[in-house]
């Protein structure tokens, strides 16, 4: 048995299928659906919106223009019911595909793009979400927080909440042997996108308890292309665990990684 940890997979099911294995134990840290992928402009918007709307409510957003996008993905997707519902049916189409690939017992989160109760509503046997808390894997405790705090670049996603909200989760887990989250700790190492040429800011709450508890892992994702993949903080290694989609890889988490 492994326990393999992947994050950010975003529609690249077929790849998630190749890398696991019935006897492994899945840990998934969010971010499933492919809603819009920026480089190609392909996904589920693609598919509703046209390619004019999409660049318009992107382009706010690269500008940081948080509350004009809110205003414009209102504006788009509440001006025609039947599109909405639309997008509201490929999304679950996607989740059932998704969780139909999983051929093992897994363990998941949900991250800012993410919808939970659909989630929750679809999810198979084999697979526990886990909004936070903790779950022993073969004798070690890894420690779960799903979702993300809103922040300069949030637009009202299922998975965003309030920072306090966010933090409060995080300090709910308790200590762990690793810590498993979507978000990243505030590094900004680990929080630049270096394609999308922005800060993710990272939580502050996530480094708090890195220093209160010292992890021997923390895995998480989010970013896509951040300057480094993996930094060191204290006793703590930090490892970004996506961009799954591109790399079509899982890290396979052991003993060794902690000592």
């Amino acid at each position: 048995m492994a326990v393999k940890i992947i994050s950010d997979i975003h529609g690249a099911y077929e790849a998630l299928t190749r890398q696991l294995n019935k006897d492994d134990t899945a840990v998934l840290l969010g971010d499933y659906v492919n809603l819009i992928d920026f480089r190609t402009m392909k996904g589920i918007l693609s598919q509703v919106y046209s390619l004019e709307e999409i660049v318009k409510v992107l382009t706010a957003l690269a500008e940081g223009k948080g509350g004009e996008v809110r205003i414009r993905i209102r504006d788009v997707a509440g001006a025609d019911p039947e599109r909405y519902a639309r997008l509201a049916e490929l999304v679950r189409e996607s989740y059932h595909v998704f969780f139909s690939s999983i051929p093992c017992r897994c363990y998941i989160l949900y991250g800012n793009t993410d919808d939970p109760e659909l989630m929750r509503e679809i999810a198979g046997e084999r697979v526990e979400i886990v909004e936070s808390g903790i779950v022993e894997i073969e004798g070690t405790r890894f420690g779960f927080v799903s979702g993300s705090p809103e922040g300069p670049w949030t637009v009202g996603l299922p998975g965003e909440m309030e920072p306090e909200e966010y933090a409060r989760l995080v300090e709910s887990v308790g200590p762990a042997d690793v810590l498993c989250t979507h978000y990243p700790p505030a590094v900004p190492e680990l929080t630049w996108d270096r394609l999308a040429n922005r800060d993710e800011a990272g939580s502050e709450a996530l480094l708090d308890y890195i220093d209160r508890y010292a992890p021997r892992m923390h895995y998480f994702g989010h970013v896509h292309n951040p300057r480094t993949w993996e930094v060191r903080r204290g006793f703590t290694r930090m490892v970004n665990a996506g961009f799954f989609k591109e790399h079509q890889r899982a890290i396979l988490h052991s003993d060794e990684d902690e000592g």
